[in-house]
């Protein structure tokens, strides 16, 4: 990392639930300081803000390993600023002291020349490897435990709740759809304020638009009305193993608390980057919901897709 770069670290007790953290620059810094010509050392792209032993990479998102003078292990999760906000850490951290199994946060800081360039995000070393890389070499009997660890933990996550559809604190979650004109929604009081939000995302005339209503109207009453833990992106790859155990789940970014049905209408609906072989798994582990709700949540991902 360049001498110069700066950084700015909030840190918290294991025991709490959310982060806090401080941003660098300078409030007095106007737009076209920002914007000012670089030195060339200080114009690396955020993938390269830190250096060290990469145990994942997908799509840019970087993660590396991280010994500590004490030999204790971490994670250090690399991303743009955009790309990983605080809030995905709160998530993190409130599964993981909550009895699910997740790694716990340590911290969230941003890497800074004249502007935030990375934000890095310090956790716990989960061990093993994704279930993605050895399920389909795993024996009939060991994949069949893993679905039962996988059907407590989601069954445990159903029973964390929150009395709105957000994230801890009542803060925004991120949008579970397109995001392309819209990174985030939220927070809603009510399943309903939910349910006007997706709407008005609604391909359609007056009358597509009546339809869905009456399908929403009709399943907020036979709901339970529990806004739950969800993950909201149960790939292979976000579940570490080791031999036949489950040791983690990671990457919250999509999470949130949501109606109980989100977690298989997302799954089922949208499948963020789902290999075809797992959607089956998430169907014998995941509690379903009616095709109703997975058509609709198909629907408006196609909506906000063709903005």
């Amino acid at each position: 990392m360049p001498s110069r770069t700066e950084a700015s670290q909030g840190r918290h007790d294991a025991d709490k639930d959310s982060l806090t953290a401080t941003l660098t620059p300078s409030d007095t810094e106007s737009e076209s300081d920002l914007n000012e010509e670089l030195p060339k050392y200080l114009k690396f792209r955020y993938p390269e803000a830190l250096v060290g032993k990469e145990i994942h990479s997908y799509w840019g998102h970087r993660v590396l390993e991280h010994t500590t003078s004490k030999g204790e292990i971490l994670a250090l999760k690399v991303d743009s600023p955009d790309g990983l906000d605080r809030l995905q850490a709160d998530m993190m951290h409130y599964a993981a002291t909550h009895g699910v199994l997740a790694p716990k946060v340590r911290g969230v800081y941003d890497v800074v020349t004249k502007r935030p360039i990375a934000r890095v995000m310090v956790s716990e070393r989960v061990p093993g490897v994704s279930l993605a890389s050895i399920w389909r070499d795993m024996s009939q009997a060991d994949q069949e435990s893993i679905k039962t660890q996988l059907r407590a933990q989601l069954g445990h996550m159903r029973t964390l709740t929150q009395p709105y559809i957000g994230r801890i604190g009542k803060e925004r979650t991120r949008n579970v759809y397109n995001t392309t004109f819209s990174r985030y929604c939220g927070p809603f009081d009510t399943e309903e304020a939910f349910d006007t939000w997706c709407l008005r995302r609604l391909y359609g005339g007056k009358f597509q638009h009546w339809k869905w209503q009456r399908v929403l109207e009709r399943k907020r009453r036979e709901s339970s009305g529990k806004f739950v833990l969800t993950h909201g992106d149960l790939s292979p790859r976000n579940i570490m193993v080791e031999g036949n155990t489950i040791t983690g789940i990671i990457d919250w970014e999509l999470s949130g608390f949501y109606p109980e049905y989100m977690e298989y209408a997302i799954a089922m609906g949208l499948g963020p980057g789902l290999e075809e072989w797992w959607i089956p798994v998430l169907k014998e582990i995941l509690e379903p919901c009616s095709k109703d709700l997975v058509k609709f949540t198909r629907l408006i991902e196609e909506r906000m897709s063709s903005y």
